[in-house]
This record gives structure tokens, C-alpha cells and sequence, in this order.
């Protein structure tokens, strides 16, 4: 059998720290959520289509209760 030309080696990288590049959210926006002249206006704006009254119930619910866009499309009548 042949001897292997392949031998064990130290590695040679260091464990760095890696720096954020992004700012803090604080930094970006001044605030979170949107007021009540913010979503009537959105509200408004989605009324206009043929399921208008649908989405615009669906804003304000998802408004009033806190709800994700996911959580929202995962709501069922019954």
C-alpha cells in the first residue's frame, strides 16, 4: 500500500467578532406602530376594490387585535 501525500496541519484562522451593519430599529424610525389616522386612511384606501368592505374589516381587525399578516390570512369564519 502507498503511502498518503496528504498530512495534518494546524489551522491557521482566528475567531473574530463579527460587527453589525445594521442600525438599532430605534435608530431608523422614530415609533412602531401606525396611529388611528394612519390606518382609517388605509382603511379608506382598500375599501375601493370589489372586496372592499372584507379588507378594510380585516385591516382594523388585525389593528385592534395586534395580528401578524400571517396570523390575519390564518383567521376562518365559522
Amino acid at each position: 500500500m502507498a503511502k498518503p501525500r496528504l498530512k495534518l496541519v494546524a489551522p491557521t484562522t482566528k475567531k473574530r467578532t463579527v460587527t453589525p451593519t445594521r442600525l438599532p430599529n430605534a435608530n431608523l424610525r422614530t415609533r412602531e406602530y401606525l396611529t388611528d389616522v394612519e390606518v382609517q386612511r388605509l382603511m379608506n384606501a382598500a375599501g375601493g376594490n370589489r372586496w372592499g368592505h372584507r379588507d378594510a374589516t380585516m385591516i382594523l381587525v388585525a389593528y385592534r387585535h395586534g395580528l401578524r399578516a400571517s396570523e390575519v390570512c390564518d383567521l376562518h369564519r365559522s
